[in-house]
């Protein structure tokens, strides 16, 4: 074998070639180590429409199930895709799920699972460390600030080394509602935020250019407008978006029983205030409210190219009775969804809902509960909704357009057969639906018809109450009643194809009970809306006061459950003596101090629970 030398080499082959060689040897040893970027924060936002929280779920602690929520399936994404939102929140405890810093195995893979069920969704995904029993939330100050560094850069690195192979559908945030009343709190905060950055970036791969979120003061919009002036430095440019959340007015989106200090509102927005249950009406938050928060948001940050994400927004659902109007208040919150949704949108503000199991989706199969809020923040956003069927208890036959598209046809009914003209979107308006045929384009119609038996029609889209339906939840089915004729849809017992579709006076009869499937998922089926419970989540919740009794203050400690709302102090005779709404951890620790000796009752409200405890003063 003859040898070679280096000069001979460059004789034969020419230097110039060499270097080519050389060149193209070391790229292709070197390929493997570098990651295309992803995307920038404001490209994929611009991709990202309204989003869905899959909450008290993983950052139940320290348990999937232990707040109510279900084992999550692919059935309940799928569920939410065909819903019509493109993006979901995940927030997750990782803190009760680690041993001496070290993650769980486990439930690192628990958490993939759920974010694959996303991906293979299409959807954009967020996950974040969530409340996690406070140790980052409840301890944005000085004193805790190396601690607390310390287990964000460690739990952050071991997330992203975790998922850093992921594209750009898999966004991180580095917190939730981090307490920050004030300046010094905001300079620790930032500190926090940079931790993240820092630890995600140094993990690699796609994560050198994966879009990270970073959360303001409280999330508070007017706190994160005032004080948040400042965002972390990132090695790559543009891979940053800004979290707020927006819960106001409290009286109506939260507030669970009438006060000393005010009552809940029922009623929100132009055109949705009672005449005669005038206490109940929003006197604070409305229209004007909601672009000046919003716009705020949009000013400071998304005009300037970084995102802002509404991480979570809600009004709960109440129950009302006389005087009170129940079908103006369900009309209004519906409303406040569809106006909210808009304006964010309308600003490049990305809205996520709060959604916990049993109320817009039972978690468990996949139903869809809440259909109308739904379609309310759809028709906000501008997006086309999704197909559904109908299909009658009695007679086991789908509502049919029979491809009949003139003013007044018949609807019928017809076995399944997969067609479109068994296809019908829901719109909202008022507190009703209205139902339009894909085929025909038409939408279901009482034609003014009162008599029972009278057939249901199909006219062109119009402002006729003949075309509004009341949605009522009757066990596990829905009944669909006409606003203008009164009657219910009704399957009148006809089995065979083509038979009519008619009207009826409100009866038990299974010709009046309807399940409602998404067409693009026939095994997930639609119930009625659900309310909003305002009972305990969990017994496991504990209220904790120390010391107890106490001189000159106390302070509160709550275990395994969700951030507190409200905090109040009431003495023997029933009044409030203090009261903190959304108290930070400042609040937490110090309560008590106007208060006489005496015994008192401390009561800790959140979202869908409530505890209370006796403690006493003794001078």
């Amino acid at each position: 074998m003859p040898r070679f030398t280096l000069k001979s080499l460059l004789t034969t082959l020419g230097a110039r070639r060499i270097c080519t060689y050389l060149q193209m040897l070391i790229l292709l040893l070197t390929c493997n180590f570098v990651s295309a970027q992803l995307p920038t924060a404001a490209t994929i936002a611009g991709k990202m429409k309204v989003g869905w929280n899959l909450g008290n779920t993983l950052e139940a602690i320290c348990g999937e199930t232990v707040w109510g929520g279900a084992y999550t399936t692919k059935t309940t994404i799928d569920a939410v895709k065909a819903a019509g939102f493109n993006t979901v929140r995940l927030p997750v405890a990782w803190d009760c799920h680690s041993n001496n810093g070290v993650i769980d195995a486990a439930w690192m893979a628990r958490v993939k699972q759920v974010v694959d069920y996303c991906i293979q969704d299409s959807l954009y995904v967020i996950i974040n460390i969530h409340w996690d029993n406070g140790w980052l939330e409840n301890n944005v100050t000085t004193a805790a600030q190396t601690q607390v560094n310390a287990k964000q850069q460690n739990y952050w690195t071991q997330i992203g080394n975790y998922f850093k192979n992921y594209n750009d559908h898999l966004l991180f945030a580095s917190a939730n509602e981090p307490a920050v009343s004030d300046a010094t709190g905001m300079a620790v905060l930032l500190s926090y935020h940079q931790t993240f950055v820092n630890a995600v970036r140094a993990t690699g791969g796609n994560n050198s250019s994966r879009t990270l979120i970073v959360q303001g003061p409280s999330t508070n919009i007017e706190r994160t407008d005032l004080i948040m002036n400042t965002l972390p430095t990132d090695p790559i440019a543009n891979r940053l978006m800004v979290e707020v959340h927006y819960y106001e007015p409290y009286q109506f989106s939260l507030m669970p029983n009438d006060e000393s200090w005010g009552k809940m509102f029922y009623y929100w927005g132009n055109g949705y205030h009672s005449t005669t249950d005038v206490s109940r009406n929003s006197t604070w938050g409305e229209e004007a409210y909601v672009e000046d928060m919003l716009g705020r948001m949009k000013t400071k940050y998304v005009d300037k190219g970084i995102p802002v994400i509404i991480g979570e927004f809600a009004a709960i659902q109440r129950t009302v009775s006389a005087p009170s109007d129940q079908a103006l208040h369900d009309a209004s919150r519906w409303y406040f969804y569809r106006y909210f949704t808009q304006s964010a949108r309308a600003k490049g503000i990305i809205p996520y809902v709060w959604d916990i199991n049993m109320q817009m989706f039972n978690r468990g199969n996949g139903t869809v509960l809440d259909q109308t809020t739904i379609s309310a923040m759809m028709q906000g956003a501008g997006i086309t909704p999704g197909y559904i069927r109908l299909s009658n208890r009695a007679t086991g036959l789908l509502a049919d357009g029979m491809y009949r598209n003139t003013n007044g046809a018949n609807a019928g009914q017809w076995a399944y057969s997969g067609t479109d003209a068994q296809q019908w979107t829901v719109e909202s308006i008022d507190g009703y639906v209205k139902l339009k045929n894909r085929a025909t384009g038409l939408y279901l119609d009482g034609m003014g018809r009162t008599t029972n038996g009278s057939i249901a029609g199909q006219w062109a889209n119009s402002s006729s109450y003949n075309q509004q339906w009341k949605l009522e939840i009757t066990g596990s089915y829905i009944k669909l009643r006409n606003r203008a004729t009164g009657l219910y849809l009704d399957g009148l017992g006809q089995t065979a194809n083509g038979a009519d579709l008619a009207q009826w006076a409100v009866s038990s009869s299974n010709n009046q009970q309807w399940t409602i499937t998404l067409a693009t998922l026939p095994a997930t089926t639609l119930a009625a809306p659900a309310t909003l419970s305002t009972t305990a989540l969990t017994a496991e919740n504990s209220l904790q006061v120390y010391p107890n009794p106490f001189n000159n203050v106390f302070a509160i400690q709550l275990d395994k459950t969700q951030k507190v709302e409200r905090i109040a102090i009431i003495d023997a005779a029933g009044k409030t003596r203090e009261l903190k709404v959304r108290p930070d951890a400042a609040d937490l620790s110090a309560l008590g101090a106007t208060l006489k000796p005496g015994t008192y009752v401390v009561e800790a409200k959140g979202r869908g629970w409530t505890k209370t405890c006796k403690v006493i003063k003794v001078k």
